[in-house]
């Protein structure tokens, strides 16, 4: 698979006035109760907010503010697969019950290649009635109580051989056990591992799996689609595949990072592995892949429950934009608008 180079349509970025604006809209429309907008370009970042933390100890969002990002976790497990892989310490070729100690049903011997291209055939979350009764009795943070206990005991019970084995079907179940194998390899836990593999590298200082206490009063109170306040997140079973938390300072690191193909865990990130659905449309290292004459988008986006956040990259411009928000409104078409401009952005999704 080869993904053609964009022509030099992609418009530059907007001014800082106008996508304040764009970001007050979606408050004053009940989009958001605040959120911030990171660009990078050859001038360097840029950062632009709206509305409010929610957090008395600071109200004002900036560049440090601290949010949920969701199932952006995901590239920072397939960032660290990719150092272990540059390595030597592992190969995608590997089967995850190298790693795990998977029940003998024909789950352990899909690849860590399928896991991170979300073509293991693994469902997107469990099911069950573990799952179900926890989320009945947990519905502000669903994950918190569903242990590794339970989430064996749900791959124990399931038919591998039913499975879509080499089908694109997102997959944070899948996401979660690549993060869980990762980390078991290297004898530490997840926390452990990005901090090894990407943060401390990359000197992303404000990037946790559990925020301190001392960062406490950084974090943004996450909002439902309703404005109301609600609970962080706790993905206790499986935190690779959207456990961490962020700022848009920390995540431009990440974005100029990968733009840097000198450095052997990054140059590989934006290989297409396997399609996602559309001829268009192909998965990377943990990146959703799409291209067309025009541009050459690498992006994944996050939600939780009262936070949604969106990284994307135009290859060939090395434009990155990062949003986050505190409210469980999507951001995605606002993400694609600044990174494309609007005619390119229209039929994007």
């Amino acid at each position: 698979m080869s993904v053609p180079p964009s022509s030099p349509s992609v418009p530059e970025f907007p001014p800082d006035d106008e996508v304040c604006q764009l970001l007050q809209t979606r408050i004053d429309q009940k989009l958001a109760v605040g959120l911030i907008v990171g660009l990078l370009d050859s001038q360097g970042p840029r950062f632009i907010s709206a509305g409010a933390s929610a957090n008395p100890a600071r109200p004002q969002i900036d560049e440090l503010t601290i949010f949920e990002i969701g199932s952006v976790s995901k590239i920072f497990t397939a960032a660290a697969l990719a150092d272990a892989v540059a390595e030597g310490r592992v190969t995608l070729e590997d089967p995850i019950s190298k790693f795990l100690p998977l029940p003998e049903n024909g789950i352990g011997n899909r690849t860590l290649k399928e896991f991170v291209t979300h073509n293991s055939g693994l469902p997107r979350l469990p099911s069950g009635f573990a799952w179900w009764w926890n989320l009945l009795r947990h519905p502000r943070d669903p994950y918190a109580n569903y242990s590794p206990h339970h989430l064996y005991a749900y791959l124990a019970g399931l038919d591998a051989a039913r499975l879509p084995r080499g089908k694109f079907l997102y997959s944070n179940l899948g996401a979660g056990l690549l993060g869980d194998a990762l980390a078991a390899w290297e004898n530490t836990d997840y926390a452990n591992l990005i901090a090894r593999h990407v943060t401390m590298p990359l000197r992303m200082e404000r990037t946790f799996l559990n925020i301190p206490s001392s960062e406490q009063s950084a974090v943004a109170q996450p909002h439902n689609k309703y404005l109301r306040a609600t609970n962080l997140w706790t993905m206790t079973a499986f935190p690779g595949a959207g456990g961490l938390r962020s700022c848009v300072r920390d995540m431009l690191i990440l974005a100029s990072a990968t733009f840097d193909s000198t450095a052997p865990f990054r140059c590989a990130m934006f290989q297409p592995l396997a399609p996602a659905g559309a001829p268009d449309r192909n998965v990377g290292l943990g990146w959703m892949l799409r291209h067309s004459a025009s541009y050459q988008v690498a992006w994944h986006n996050g939600g939780t429950g009262g936070s949604r956040a969106f990284l994307g990259l135009e290859l060939q411009t090395r434009h990155a934009v990062v949003i986050l928000s505190n409210t469980a409104q999507s951001v995605d078409q606002l993400a694609i608008r600044l990174l494309l401009g609007d005619t390119l952005a229209a039929h994007f999704f």
